[in-house]
């Protein structure tokens, strides 16, 4: 059985994906892909795979989990399944480490390592999504605030724009982790709307058809975030940056130096990544605009030369 980790990151849909893939587990059994999402992958089934502080023997703990992830493959196996999603995006990292060390997951490839070692050779393809960084920081600081985080300040807000670790790093640290795993990656900005199209990317045939839209975690309005209770000084630093109905912690020069770091990463995958990933990209018209739909715009060296204009030389 061929297993795919869809690792994430955070605030890239993932959930939204995940939700697509249970509504259609029948479809997909049908195709012979299985789905594990967080519902059943945090009830202590890859407990152990990532070592904690409360775990007084590590291996002994990973060598369990191991056996339980053994144990429910074969059993997928057995249902004639071929290919498996496993979905989790903490399985790339935690947001609130990310917040806390100011930086794209600094644990990436510890991380990924563990896993892929946990499914025993079985895990074939890795996906990563991607965003750009000054909206995913924006909306994983929102999506946070109310569960604990403070609001930050200036200062935290200029470390998170000038750190110099992209998801070109990421993407690194993820293939040195797993060199036998192909790593396919995506961009919110094109798919987080369009689950059935990633899936199709990595099925290799196509996805069962969603009716409806998926939209799942939203981040806060700037209305719900004003509401929390805050203390003085998180409230000035959350009010200062409120833009309509969004928060809007980063200024433009800040947000045209992240979108910047992110044009770069993404030339560097369409570039070919140094053979370490694939960018998952729908492929665009041949035509451009409604006049050449309608082959309406006639220009051109022929044209102007049946009409008496520039002559070829």
């Amino acid at each position: 059985m061929d297993v795919i980790l869809q690792i994430g990151a955070h605030r890239t849909a993932s959930t939204s994906f995940q939700t697509y893939l249970r509504q259609h587990s029948c479809e997909l059994n049908e195709q012979g892909m299985g789905f594990w999402g967080p519902p059943r992958l945090r009830r202590g089934l890859l407990y152990g795979v990532i070592a904690n502080p409360n775990q007084r023997q590590p291996p002994l703990e990973f060598a369990r989990a191991q056996g339980r992830i053994s144990l429910q493959l074969e059993q997928s196996r057995l249902k004639g399944l071929t290919q498996l999603v496993v979905s989790d995006e903490n399985m790339l990292g935690i947001k609130r480490h990310n917040i806390s060390n100011q930086t794209l997951y600094p644990t990436a490839g510890e991380r990924l390592a563990k896993y892929v070692a946990a499914f025993g050779g079985s895990v074939k393809t890795i996906h990563l999504s991607l965003r750009c960084p000054s909206t995913y920081w924006t909306s994983a600081l929102s999506f946070c605030i109310p569960r604990g985080v403070r609001v930050p300040s200036c200062a935290r807000i200029a470390a998170l724009s000038t750190h110099t670790r992209t998801w070109r790093d990421v993407i690194t640290d993820i293939s040195a982790a797993a060199p036998d795993v192909a790593i396919y990656v995506s961009t919110y900005e094109q798919h987080a709307a369009a689950p059935q199209s990633m899936l199709s990317y990595l099925m290799g045939q196509s996805g069962p058809v969603s009716n409806t839209q998926i939209w799942r975690n939203k981040r806060p309005s700037a209305q719900e975030l004003l509401r929390l209770p805050l203390g003085a000084e998180e409230f000035q630093n959350l009010s200062a940056n409120i833009c309509g109905n969004h928060w809007q912690p980063f200024s433009q020069v800040q947000r045209t130096m992240l979108q910047e770091h992110y044009a770069d990463d993404l030339f560097w995958l369409r570039s070919g990544a140094d053979g370490l990933a694939h960018l998952l990209e729908d492929p665009k018209s041949e035509k451009t605009g409604l006049p050449a739909g309608l082959d309406f715009v006639k220009k051109g060296q022929r044209y102007d030369a049946r009409q008496r204009m520039a002559r070829p030389s």
